[in-house]
């Protein structure tokens, strides 16, 4: 063999496949240094004697990383690597007054703390914030209405629990909105007819009723059943019925006088009393006097508080107040009966609370609806209404009450049951009732006496 001739012709071989080789190197670009290490392996690592923790190791790359063509590398990135995904908190803020405070423990703030809780599960990213009012006075929700819109109207409330009364001093205040265009489903028909007249102001809806009350008779265990009476079954038990004779409100006057039909606007807007139907309510107090039921002593009871405070302390047995005042005590055995009427259809009066949409002069957005709505569903409303010791304002939400009795006795009270008269005529016409009231109770006036005063005074009113 000719080992020169092999030599030479293995010689050709190896340049001709190094020059193969480069070429093919040349076209995988950088991939060939990975074709490279595959032919040629480095030495391994770990064939090393340097602690495996001193390594500069490259880790692999999660399996959502590919490789594209063209040798770069693109990432597509898990999202665990992302940055976490919030939903954007749209805040609704809510003024409520203390009588509903949900920061109390009780079955209602449970009930109500549920029923937010739901609203904000069912409305990802609404946050609802709840804030609780003093119910009057300085500082009270109306008065911080008033001080925050003239303040601030962007830290306005978007819906505020208000009073028929305050409701009426809110829309003077112009700080609400009519909500009858928003009455998508809680249109006013719906409504108990006492509940539907404390929502509306000179026939404008300014609310949507959420709960309420009225003034009834409220009797101890000692009595026997009350049921309905009349004036007559009343005077026949002989057992003072305590009311309270000298508040300036004056408000069972005015409903005995509302349940004889009496007038109370004149033509011209004014307060007025039509002397017949105002005479009627004198007699029946005088009656009432003579037969021992009222006594001169009630001239000392100013306020509705003042009278429960006779029941509690066990100096009245029946008594005239309203009907939360029985179903929020934790007096035992207590019964609830209709006031008498003075003409032959039942009369009850009565008062309430409702939601309205506060004026912040921005649009109303479908969240605020939405919460209304939400608010005055009939299973709600039954149970709120029962835990919280107020009457419901759908008769949908009294049917659904357990007790057949109750649903009896309420369902008459409620279907006789009308809003009290404006705020401001109250605060017109309360005072000269009560002093009626009490020259009634001093037996030192007659009937014509004291209508005759009343008169004048009314019309001192209508000359200021």
């Amino acid at each position: 063999m000719n080992r020169k001739r092999l030599f030479f012709d293995q010689f050709w071989i190896r340049i001709f496949s190094a020059a193969i080789f480069l070429i093919f190197i040349f076209f995988a670009g950088c991939s060939g240094e990975v074709i490279f290490d595959t032919i040629f392996p480095r030495e391994s690592p770990s064939s090393t004697n340097e602690p495996a923790d001193d390594l500069n190791v490259t880790a692999t790359p999660p399996a959502s990383e590919t490789l594209t063509g063209e040798g770069n590398q693109t990432v597509a990135t898990t999202p665990e690597a992302t940055q976490e995904f919030t939903v954007e908190k749209n805040e609704l803020v809510v003024w409520v007054p203390e009588e509903f405070s949900n920061l109390v423990d009780s079955p209602a703030a449970e009930i109500f703390n549920q029923r937010i809780a739901d609203f904000e599960r069912q409305n990802p990213g609404t946050v609802v914030v709840l804030r609780v009012k003093a119910s009057s006075g300085s500082g009270g929700i109306l008065d911080s209405l008033r001080s925050t819109k003239v303040a601030a109207t962007g830290a306005l409330p978007h819906i505020a629990l208000l009073s028929r009364v305050d409701m009426e001093n809110a829309e003077g205040l112009a700080l609400l909105l009519p909500v009858e265009e928003y009455s998508h489903d809680t249109s006013p028909s719906t409504y108990f007819s006492y509940a539907r007249e404390i929502s509306e102001l000179d026939g404008i809806m300014y609310g949507f009723p959420f709960v309420g009350d009225a003034l009834v008779g409220i009797a101890d265990e000692s009595m026997s059943d009350i049921g309905v009476p009349t004036w007559d079954e009343v005077r026949a038990r002989k057992i003072p019925l305590y009311f309270a004779a000298n508040s300036p409100q004056a408000t069972f006057f005015i409903s005995q006088y509302q349940s004889t039909n009496g007038l109370l606007v004149d033509e011209q807007g004014h307060g007025t009393f039509v002397d017949e139907n105002f005479l009627t309510v004198l007699n029946t107090f005088d009656q009432n006097l003579k037969k021992g039921i009222f006594q001169e002593t009630f001239n000392t009871l100013s306020t509705n508080e003042d009278v429960w405070t006779q029941f509690r302390n066990g100096n009245a047995r029946w008594v005239i107040n309203w009907y939360s005042k029985a179903m929020q005590s934790d007096l035992s055995g207590l019964q609830i009966f209709q006031i008498p009427s003075l003409d032959s259809e039942p009369y009850v009066s009565a008062k309430g609370w409702l939601w309205t949409i506060v004026d912040r002069d921005a649009e109303v957005n479908e969240t605020i609806l939405e919460f209304v709505t939400f608010f005055s569903d009939a299973r709600f409303l039954a149970d709120y209404s029962q835990a919280a010791g107020f009457l419901p304002v759908l008769p949908p939400s009294l049917e659904i009450y357990e007790d057949g009795d109750t649903i009896v006795q309420l369902n008459t009270i409620l279907t006789a049951s009308h809003a009290l008269p404006a705020n401001d005529l109250i605060l017109e016409l309360g005072p000269v009732f009560r002093d009626a009231t009490l020259m009634v109770m001093s037996q030192d006036y007659s009937m014509e006496e004291i209508v005759e005063i009343s008169q004048r005074q009314i019309e001192a009113l209508q000359t200021k």
